[in-house]
């Protein structure tokens, strides 16, 4: 009778053993996890259409409230530009210097916009002498006609 509950055990031990090997190499349903999205997060692609001109604002990183990303002006019948992107977005203020080609000249303008619900409106203000910074940073005004609103269709508005 010992060797009958010994064996018994035995057998219990590797009956267990196994189940638990089994059980750790069965795949799991875990759904991946949730991006944490976050009201300062600005990350993403805004189209603004005027008439048959496209504007393209694409937020590629953000780090606190650093930034980094594209902009592009397609004008329809004018020249256009296309370059990068990046400054601070700090109250809901993307302020940031433009880099850009235009002409084959190679330029850099400080750009702002004030960011509305998932949207962000362009700002106008003087400019320096240079014509490269805004004037007073304080004497911004947005204009309501240059929407940037947020949109998946950055790739096919790309100028080339």
């Amino acid at each position: 009778m010992k060797n009958y509950l010994k064996a018994s055990l035995v057998v219990l031990a590797i009956i267990v053993i196994g189940a638990l090997v089994y059980i750790n190499k069965v795949p799991r349903d875990v759904p991946p996890p949730t991006p944490i999205v976050t009201e300062n997060d600005i990350r993403g692609c805004y189209v603004a259409t005027l008439g048959k001109d496209i504007y393209t604002l694409t937020i590629l990183s953000q780090q606190g409230e650093s930034f980094k990303g594209t902009l592009s002006f397609k004008n329809f019948e004018k020249d256009s530009s296309s370059g990068t992107f990046k400054g601070i977005y700090k109250n809901g203020i993307l302020l940031g210097d433009y880099s850009f080609n235009s002409e084959g000249i190679n330029s850099i303008m400080q750009v702002i916009f004030k960011k509305l619900g998932n949207s962000f409106i362009r700002g106008f203000g003087d400019m320096n002498n240079e014509g490269t910074r805004f004037a007073d940073i304080n004497k911004i005004i947005y204009d309501s006609s240059y929407v940037f609103e947020a949109s998946v269709e950055c790739e096919n508005t790309k100028s080339s």
